[in-house]
C-alpha cells in the first residue's frame, strides 16, 4: 500500500510532532474535548470551533462538559486567526445554569450559503461534568458567516448525539445515535443509529432510514462519507473490538443498505473521522482507550475506505484522555485546497487543549 508521506506534506512537520496549538487551556486550567465542529462558509473563510470547559472535577481530571463553546475565524486560509469568539447558544445555556450544556458537534454549509452548527445537548452537572445523558440534539443557523445565530431547534425529539453532517447534491445529510443511557450502562443495550436528510437547505429534516447494524452493544461514535460513485460509507466504533470498527454501504443516499462488515486498523482507532483528500481516504482518531499502546492520535489511510495502512502517529499521549476530532477540505482564493485536521490533546491529566495539522499535496 502506498505510503501517504510520498503524495502528502504534513505541517508543522514529520510525525509524530506537537502539533500547532489552536486552543491554549493550560494558562487557566480549563479544558476542551468534544465539540470540534469545523466549517468553510466561503473559500478560505472557516471557523474552527473547540471547548472552554472547567478541570474542577476531580472525579475525571479534566474529563469535563462543564462549559460552553468558542471559535476562532480565518478569512485567509489558516494564515491568521481571529480572537476566540464565544459561541452564544453553548454560552446562554452554561449561564443558564439548568444542568446542561451544548458542545459544537459538527457544521455545514448549505446551498443558499447558510451555515448549520449542530449541537451535542448534554447533562453536565449529574455525573460528574461528564456529559451524559444525552438529550433532544439542535442546530442553529447563521446567513452571516457565523457573525450572528439563530435560536437553537430540534430536529427530532429523541435523545442523542449527532455524530457526523454532510452535504451531497445540496442535501444535509446527518448521521445521528438516539442514546440517552449513564455512565457506567451507557451501550449496553441496542440503540439505532439514524439518518436524517434535509432537502430544503436545513428548514426540516426527516428520518431517512435506521441503518441496520445487526447489533450496536458497545458501539458509540460515528463517521461517514460519499464515494465518488455516490455510493454512502457509515463507519461505527466498537469498544469490544477496538482493532475492527464496523461499516455498512448504501448505494442509493441511504435509503436501503447491504451488509455488515468490519475493516482492520493495525493500532485500533476511536472516534473515526472518515474522509478523501486527493483520491486518498484518510481516517483518524485515537488509537483505541484499552489495553497497550493506547490513547495516541493516529492517521490511517487507504486507497478505497475499507483496507487500512499501518497508520502514522500525529502525536503521542503523555498524560490521560484526549484525540477527539475533526477535519476539513479547505479552500484558499488561488483554487488551491488543503487538509485541515484538528484533536484535543491531554496536556494535564484529562485536562486539553487543542491542535492542529495541515495535510498539503505535493506539488
Amino acid at each position: 500500500m502506498e505510503d501517504w508521506k510520498t503524495r502528502f506534506i504534513l505541517t508543522p512537520g514529520d510525525p509524530p510532532n506537537d502539533g500547532i496549538l489552536f486552543a491554549d487551556h493550560a494558562p487557566l486550567g480549563r479544558s476542551g474535548h468534544m465539540g470540534h465542529a469545523l466549517v468553510e462558509y466561503a473559500p478560505g473563510k472557516v471557523l474552527a470551533f473547540y471547548p472552554n470547559c472547567s478541570a474542577e472535577d476531580t472525579r475525571w481530571n479534566g474529563h469535563s462538559g462543564y462549559g460552553w463553546m468558542e471559535y476562532r475565524r480565518t478569512t485567509d486560509a489558516g494564515k491568521t486567526w481571529s480572537e476566540p469568539i464565544i459561541e452564544p447558544n453553548s454560552k446562554a445555556l452554561f449561564d443558564a445554569q439548568v444542568g446542561k450544556s451544548r458542545m459544537c458537534e459538527k457544521a455545514v454549509t448549505t446551498d443558499s450559503g447558510d451555515i448549520l452548527l449542530f449541537y451535542l445537548t448534554c447533562d453536565m452537572v449529574t455525573n460528574g461534568h461528564i456529559w451524559e445523558p444525552d438529550f433532544a440534539p439542535c442546530y442553529a443557523k447563521s446567513s452571516d458567516g457565523g457573525e450572528t445565530w439563530s435560536e437553537p431547534r430540534t430536529f427530532t425529539d429523541a435523545p442523542g448525539r449527532v455524530y457526523d453532517v454532510l452535504k451531497k447534491d445540496g442535501a444535509i445529510y446527518v448521521l445521528f445515535f438516539q442514546n440517552a443511557e449513564l455512565p457506567g450502562i451507557a451501550h449496553s443495550e441496542e440503540h439505532p443509529y439514524q439518518l436524517f436528510v434535509s432537502e430544503d437547505d436545513g428548514e426540516t429534516f426527516t428520518l431517512r432510514a435506521e441503518i441496520p447494524f445487526e447489533s450496536t452493544i458497545g458501539c458509540l461514535y460515528g463517521t461517514m462519507a460519499f464515494f465518488e460513485d455516490g455510493r454512502l460509507i457509515v463507519y461505527i466504533y466498537d469498544e469490544h473490538d477496538e482493532y475492527n470498527p464496523k461499516y455498512i454501504l448504501s448505494d442509493d443516499g441511504g435509503f436501503t443498505w447491504g451488509i455488515n462488515r468490519r475493516a482492520f486498523f493495525p493500532q485500533k482507532i476511536r472516534n473515526p473521522q472518515l474522509i478523501n483528500f486527493h483520491g486518498t481516504w484518510f481516517m483518524h482518531g485515537r488509537s483505541g482507550s484499552f489495553g497497550k499502546n493506547t490513547g495516541h492520535f493516529i492517521l490511517y489511510s487507504s486507497p478505497d475506505a475499507i483496507h487500512w495502512d499501518e497508520g502514522t502517529f500525529l502525536r503521542m499521549a503523555t498524560e490521560g484522555a484526549g484525540a477527539y476530532s475533526n477535519n476539513l477540505v479547505v479552500h484558499d482564493p488561488a483554487g488551491n485546497d488543503r487538509l485541515l485536521i484538528q484533536s484535543s490533546h491531554a496536556y494535564d491529566k484529562n485536562k486539553t487543549n487543542t491542535v492542529m495539522w495541515w495535510l498539503d499535496i505535493r506539488k
